[in-house]
């Protein structure tokens, strides 16, 4: 299904349709929050109120692909500082902690230290999971959400800018922008060469699928065409990660790669994950890294979903733990990012369960879960 913004579309994610995936029609034991976006199914692709493995966080807006920065509220100069817009808004009054007594779940160990060293790890990661555990935000987020999450490392959101309110030094450091669009290459290129150019950048964001024909697509020489500025002057300090696509098997790479002769220059893949089960991801995951794997892998949208998504807390929090898991124990992939961080306005269908706190920044079940997960 595909993710993205609706931060006026200051950001668009699509999310990914995985490829042959199974509908889901598990059961849960606890009433799911019932999630309603279009989505396009993987095996038909046609729009579905139900959809499939994928999804899409973005949101409608006339804003269409415009620049984040007139899109957001707090946005960062190319030079890395923050540019606090005439009416932003405030943080979330839950802005800098998790809720105020809350555990990590029994059993667990103990994740919530905080380090103070952000330049690689974001600060609090568990030292099991290393950098491996991130978060994925959408729409309607606030920077002080992510210091909620003690645990993980980075963040990401659907463009250069950091959207919402205020962002604490741990925010700041932590976070890593996304060149969504061909629009926005521009500012990526003032971006790597400015005074604190950022240590990552992720690239182009599902150009194979256009949600509800707002987000705008790109064949693989139009976009290798598109980067072209970036390849020229892609300063000293920063490192990028490839494109991302909705569907894992299009053609998009190597039509990409082809015609830039660029594959290089990034200096890992990306992919995107939305499946009910983690059996499925997994298998996705290994069939795609046996034709990318001359560098690590990014997952940097993941949550269980499906046609007819229907999962308790519970089963969330088994899939999560599951897929971290996975992931460290597969040795080729670098970080993960769970979608989603925040609540997504009006609801995804075909996303079961998977946010962190709610739109105010209020902490919903699977935050002390998150929390907990210690990748082991």
């Amino acid at each position: 299904m595909r993710s993205f913004m609706l931060m006026l579309v200051c950001a668009l994610s699509v999310s990914a349709r995985c490829v042959k995936r199974q509908a889901a029609n598990e059961t849960a034991d606890a009433s799911p929050v019932v999630l309603k976006s279009s989505v396009k199914s993987s095996v038909t692709g046609q729009d579905s109120q139900t959809g499939s493995g994928g999804r899409n966080l973005l949101e409608e807006s006339s804003a269409g692909s415009e620049d984040f920065q007139s899109a957001t509220n707090t946005t960062l100069t190319p030079d890395g500082q923050s540019n606090d817009q005439e009416g932003s808004a405030s943080s979330s009054s839950n802005s800098s902690s998790a809720d105020e007594g809350s555990t990590s779940s029994p059993g667990s160990d103990d994740t919530s230290t905080t380090v103070t060293d952000y330049s690689t790890s974001g600060g609090g990661a568990s030292t099991s999971c290393g950098s491996l555990k991130n978060v994925c935000f959408n729409s309607g987020m606030q920077p002080s959400m992510f210091d909620q999450m003690t645990t993980a490392s980075q963040w990401t959101t659907f463009g250069l800018d950091i959207p919402g309110g205020s962002a604490s030094d741990r925010a700041k450091q932590a976070h890593i922008p996304m060149m969504a669009f061909k629009e926005h290459v521009e500012r990526a290129v003032e971006l790597v060469n400015g005074p604190n150019a950022p240590e990552w950048l992720l690239t182009f964001n599902e150009p194979d699928y256009s949600y509800k024909g707002m987000t705008p697509t790109m064949k693989g020489a139009e976009a290798a065409e598109a980067i072209k500025p970036l390849l020229a002057k892609p300063g000293s300090k920063t490192k990028f990660v490839a494109p991302v696509t909705a569907f894992p098997d299009d053609p998009f790479l190597d039509e990409f790669f082809a015609a830039c002769n660029c594959k290089d220059f990034f200096s890992a893949y990306n992919i995107h994950q939305y499946q009910p089960t983690s059996a499925g991801v997994i298998k996705t995951i290994e069939s795609y890294h046996a034709k990318w794997n001359d560098k690590p892998l990014w997952i940097t949208e993941l949550a269980p979903g499906g046609a007819n998504c229907a999962l308790s807390w519970d089963d969330t929090n088994k899939f999560m733990k599951e897929m971290f898991k996975f992931s460290k124990d597969a040795g080729y992939i670098d970080k993960v990012f769970w979608n989603t961080g925040n609540q997504i306005e009006g609801g995804d269908a075909n996303v079961c369960n998977s946010w962190l706190v709610d739109g105010s920044g209020k902490p919903g079940p699977l935050l002390e879960m998150f929390e907990a997960v210690d990748c082991s």
